[in-house]
């Protein structure tokens, strides 16, 4: 499965990324069953692994991700390490007029018959940005 939504967020990507880079803040926007777990001491950088409660439609589905790629401000990379799917998930934040375009996307593969709901993961998604967008603002 692929997906990928965007979202306008009025504030700098610096300030965005701070927000949505950091695994302690992530149960504030993103909507799960509770808070990630940080694997390895330090800042976030390429190697750091981060368990991530999650699920959807009622099914717990936790993951564990290891960074590949970060790009201070700009771009996260997390591959999926652990879990009930393989894959990629990808956070971009770049300048636009009046802040920035915030992108998630994800290209996961289910590695047991498990039913995929394109629409609701979209929605979720979706409501995501809308409350990383309202964190943001609330911190500024």
């Amino acid at each position: 499965m692929e997906l990928h939504v965007e979202h306008v967020i009025h504030a700098a990507p610096a300030e965005v990324a701070r927000i949505m880079f950091d695994p302690e803040l992530e149960a504030q926007w993103v909507g799960k069953a509770g808070n990630a777990e940080k694997l390895t001491d330090g800042p976030i950088s390429v190697g750091s692994r981060v368990r991530h409660p999650a699920g959807l439609l009622g099914m717990r589905a936790p993951f564990v991700t290891e960074v590949t790629e970060l790009e201070p401000d700009r771009r996260l990379v997390m591959e999926i390490v652990e879990g009930s799917e393989s894959g990629v998930v990808v956070y971009q934040v770049a300048p636009t007029a009046g802040g920035s375009v915030v992108t998630v996307h994800v290209r996961n593969k289910p590695k047991l018959p498990i039913p995929q709901a394109p629409w609701a993961r979209r929605h979720h998604v979706e409501e995501n940005l809308h409350r990383l967008a309202t964190l943001v603002a609330r911190l500024h």
